[in-house]
């Protein structure tokens, strides 16, 4: 019995020991098993994050953010608050330069700079992180700033120019303009350098306007010496003169306008041959000076021109309530107006009367060119004796004498909308310079067909033509815009006067 009990007694130890080896077994087992699961998710883990950091490196910045997010799962699930510390960071690195992006995209330009310099703090927390790509995005951000920069600056300069044309003077505009020119010029070179197609043509677009502008106010400043050194020639002051006629000829020679120079040029020696004979008649000894006869005579003679022009003009027959659409035909291109020869009839130098005429009988006032044109040249209203016309003053003034309200703006695309002034007179005339010389042109607004229509002229005409509108009316040419026509059409320059009756 003894024997039996210490044999179960020995069965029983023996079972215990062998459950206490299967359970060792197991738990060696378990632990290795849980050892190589860890092992597996943290490689795992850490194969995430590497995919990420590489995607952020390359600029896939959504493969990157989900990379970091199965990262972060990951390491959550091996509560290692170290990895999760450190996933976090780089989210958040991610996130910021995701949103920068769409900032940058947006062209927030200086709200994503400061996304991206944040971004470029934070990446130094990673010490094996490429930030190269972090560090273009802050060149390329900071480049694109300095574009709209330049670019707002130029504007800028250019308001200045458009809205406070009077306030400036000659050499202060052309200053303004360099500056502005300069300006274009290095924002073209920074867009240049970003292949920012379209930040290239917005900068060649304002250099073009900026040059048109130059052209325009030299044009302007020439054409202003030019009246005015007109005006002190036909007061007797041609010593003065001269230095005005000069002064308009050298810019004009600059902006290569062959009709302006040779006339110019044809003024100053005339000037100059005024003071020669003005200082050979105060060299004359009082005993041999010109008899009082000879000079009434010769006054006389030059008071012929006027009272000639007048005689012949008035032969001339005009019906009063028909329009004039076109000066090279009669009778318009008979009437004289001026003193050089072959020059001084109306095909040539007749606009500026013809545009009054028409005007007035479109204001119920018709009056024979005969009367308009002794008036011009009576005031002495003509320019260069009449071989470039009429000034836009004397038009002012002679429909002032005639009791009209005028309102009268030189150069009035930079201050006004000349449709709606346009639109709302009776009747205007309209001056600009063309690729040849100079023209005036009378304008109505017909509101019964919703059009400007534009009285001999055959840029309108032309323009008339092209839209499909000349047959509209009767006589002149209907457009739909004053404005555009003055801007669009290749061959006009720009607007120099707009006189306007209400």
């Amino acid at each position: 019995m003894q024997q039996s009990m210490s044999e179960r007694k020995k069965r029983r130890i023996k079972f215990i020991v062998v459950i206490l080896i299967i359970l060792v077994i197991t738990v060696v087992t378990g632990i290795i098993l849980w050892s190589v699961h860890i092992r597996q998710l943290r490689n795992e883990m850490n194969d995430f994050l590497v995919y990420s950091v590489i995607n952020t490196e390359q600029g896939n910045y959504d493969a990157a953010l989900s990379d970091a997010g199965d990262a972060l799962i990951l390491a959550q699930r091996l509560r290692d608050d170290e990895a999760i510390g450190d996933i976090e960071d780089h989210i958040v690195l991610i996130e910021t330069i995701i949103r920068g992006n769409a900032q940058f995209d947006a062209g927030d330009y200086n709200t994503a700079l400061n996304t991206f310099l944040f971004a470029s703090d934070h990446a130094k927390k990673f010490q094996d992180l490429n930030t190269d790509l972090i560090d273009e995005k802050i060149v390329t951000t900071e480049m694109f700033i300095l574009f709209y920069s330049l670019i707002d600056h130029a504007d800028n300069i250019i308001d200045v120019l458009v809205y406070m044309p009077e306030s400036l003077m000659y050499e202060d505009a052309l200053l303004l303009c360099e500056e502005a020119l300069s300006f274009y010029e290095d924002a073209m070179s920074v867009a240049d350098a970003l292949s920012y197609t379209a930040g290239v043509r917005t900068a060649v677009s304002g250099i073009e306007e900026v040059q048109r502008r130059i052209i325009e106010i030299k044009h302007n400043e020439a054409m202003n010496l030019f009246i005015y050194g007109d005006q002190l020639y036909n007061d007797g002051h041609y010593a003065q003169s001269i230095e005005y006629f000069e002064d308009s000829l050298e810019i004009f020679i600059e902006l290569d306008e062959p009709q302006l120079i040779f006339a110019l040029t044809n003024r100053v020696n005339l000037s100059k041959r005024r003071v020669a004979e003005e200082e050979a008649a105060a060299a004359i000894p009082p005993e041999t000076e010109v008899p009082d006869d000879t000079e009434e005579q010769s006054g006389s003679s030059e008071e012929s021109v006027p009272e000639s022009n007048y005689e012949h003009n008035q032969r001339i027959s005009f019906d009063l309530r028909t329009l004039i659409d076109d000066q090279n035909r009669r009778p318009a291109n008979q009437i004289r107006m001026g003193t050089r020869d072959g020059l001084n009839e109306g095909w040539y130098n007749g606009c500026g009367w013809v545009a009054v005429y028409n005007a007035l009988i479109i204001l119920d006032d018709p009056k024979h060119p005969a009367e308009i044109v002794h008036y011009f040249e009576m005031s002495g209203g003509t320019v260069l004796g009449g071989l470039f016309g009429t000034y836009p003053h004397s038009i002012e003034s002679y429909l002032n004498s005639l009791g009209f309200n005028v309102n009268h703006t030189l150069f009035p695309q930079l201050s006004l909308n000349i449709d709606d002034v346009i639109k709302a007179s009776r009747v205007s005339i309209l001056a600009y310079a063309h690729t040849s010389a100079a023209h005036y042109a009378t304008v109505e607004y017909r509101e019964d067909i919703d059009k400007f229509i534009v009285y001999n002229d055959s840029f309108a005409r032309t323009r008339s033509a092209e839209t499909g509108l000349r047959n509209i009316v009767n006589t002149g040419a209907a457009i739909d815009s004053i404005a555009a026509f003055i801007n669009e059409s290749s061959d006009i320059l720009f607007s120099f006067s707009l006189i306007a009756v209400e």
